[in-house]
């Protein structure tokens, strides 16, 4: 645990520009695994016969160069940059391969009659549907936004340690886990909230990156990071952060908006603020 060298805005800047051999593209899609959070049909349907690729049809598989539990964890939103990076400049080596790579782009699942149902968009193999006609750039970054790639809510969070080298891997945790495992302090006065802070509800994480200042003793404007269903990873600037007198959550202080910001914080239940004891900036 140490001071960390970057706030949650410079990870959200990373993302927006990761290099690979193809040039420059943006992770700003939002995706993961959970059906009723959108699913992540699209990435099954590529990540189920790719990962076993061979690279130049005759080497190792992709599998086994990129590593297994590191393709997972891109599977199901969690993934880190240099695993879409190793997983972009796989695909860009191997276009002869994409031409036998079936897939199907999916928008988010819908429920009806009480059932999470895929929205399949279009089928066809990887080549054809992206590749063909295309830079290298253009068709990832399509593919991005037909989420075959994308970061969820922990995946961010995460991110955010693993980029400051706070961990070294990524670590498993639905939010609710996050403060009896990873951010163990409670906030409970506002005036005690800290950059860097991790704001929590019981589906959902994100981060304080700036404090503006406090209104009074109970009101603080910040801005907030976080990966959201509506806009992939992004800051929402000036929000407006009140504490109330309730307590839940096992007994913690709760905390309401009084202004989403801009743009407007996708997630506005009430919360509660943890911090990670030694991580600070």
């Amino acid at each position: 645990m140490a001071a960390a060298r970057y706030l949650p805005f410079h990870y959200v800047d990373h993302l927006y520009s990761l290099q690979f051999t193809g040039g420059t593209v943006a992770l700003n899609q939002y995706m993961c695994k959970t059906k009723g959070n959108g699913g992540n049909d699209s990435a099954t349907s590529l990540f189920g016969d790719l990962r076993w690729r061979r690279d130049g049809g005759t080497g190792p598989k992709m599998n086994s160069l990129i590593g297994g539990r590191l393709i997972d964890e891109a599977l199901k939103g969690q993934g880190q940059p240099s695993t879409f990076i190793a997983i972009w400049n796989f695909m860009c080596r191997n276009k002869e391969t994409l031409k036998k790579v079936k897939v199907e782009a999916c928008g988010r699942r819908e429920k009806k009659n009480g059932v999470w149902e895929k929205q399949l968009l279009r089928t066809g193999n990887v080549y054809d549907l992206y590749f063909a006609g295309r830079s290298d750039q253009q068709a990832i970054q399509m593919m991005i936004n037909d989420r075959f790639f994308g970061i969820d809510c922990i995946g961010f969070t995460s991110g955010v340690l693993i980029y400051n080298g706070e961990w070294t891997e990524y670590h498993a945790g639905e939010p609710a886990y996050w403060p009896k495992w990873f951010c163990k302090e409670e906030v409970s006065k506002a005036t005690d909230i800290k950059m860097l802070d991790f704001m929590v509800w019981d589906g959902h994480i994100a981060m304080i990156d700036w404090i503006w200042g406090w209104d009074d003793d109970k009101t603080i404007q910040v801005d907030i990071c976080q990966s959201s269903g509506a806009l992939g990873p992004h800051y929402n600037e000036k929000v407006i952060l009140q504490e109330t007198k309730q307590k839940a959550w096992g007994d913690r202080r709760v905390f309401k908006f009084l202004h989403t910001g801009t743009p407007a914080a996708p997630v506005t239940d009430h919360f509660y603020i943890q911090r990670r004891t030694g991580f600070f900036w």
